[in-house]
């Protein structure tokens, strides 16, 4: 008798082929979202780490207040070490310390800093001398976006807190250089919400 021919019918061809597209798209589809949360966890990390920067920065300028009043830029009067009045653009103007001078130029360490919100970006401003005048261009630098809201507070001598600097009321040149024992930083993000600090003032 003949032996019948081997192979696969029309039909088992057929299934194999549907199964082997079926477990193409699975594999594909598996990539992809492997990739999309690759991506996600990569961009959630690089957020975290501009928030850190962002309020490492901040809070290391509280840290280094110096008592170090500067001078207008129009007139003789001098601006206090700590300035943060309500009805002002700006959300706060300190003068730092510890500002290195890596390349040995003729200038002190004091750095004059000033912090403002913009169109919901946190900005800070520098100037490369510790008093400035008209026509010198403070450095400009956004620390971060997405931020709803940035709020300051200061304790006083009395351990009050309030919202302004220097107090209110003060008299004389004291002022000129008075610091307050702590600050409060709380910062407003859309995506991760509120981050609070509180900073002790040393000195």
């Amino acid at each position: 008798m003949r032996r019948r021919a081997s192979g696969f019918t029309l039909i088992e061809v057929l299934v194999a082929s549907v199964i082997l597209a079926v477990l193409g798209v699975l594999a594909h589809r598996g990539v992809a979202d492997t990739r999309i949360a690759v991506e996600r966890t990569r961009e959630h990390m690089d957020r975290v780490r501009e928030v850190q920067r962002a309020v490492t920065l901040m809070t290391g300028d509280f840290r280094q207040l110096a008592p170090r009043p500067v001078r207008e830029t129009i007139g003789d009067g001098y601006r206090p070490a700590l300035f943060r009045d309500p009805n002002a653009t700006s959300l706060v103007e300190m003068s730092r310390a510890g500002w290195p001078n890596t390349s040995g130029t003729p200038r002190g360490t004091v750095q004059r800093v000033v912090y403002t919100l913009e169109d919901e970006v946190l900005v800070r401003r520098h100037w490369t001398v510790t008093d400035p005048v008209l026509s010198t261009e403070p450095v400009r630098r956004e620390l971060l976006d997405n931020v709803r809201r940035v709020e300051i507070r200061y304790m006083n001598s009395a351990r009050q807190w309030q919202l302004e600097w220097p107090e209110l009321g003060s008299v004389g040149g004291a002022e000129l250089r008075a610091r307050p024992l702590a600050v409060e930083i709380v910062i407003e993000l859309a995506d991760y919400g509120e981050i609070r600090r509180l900073v002790e003032v040393p000195g």
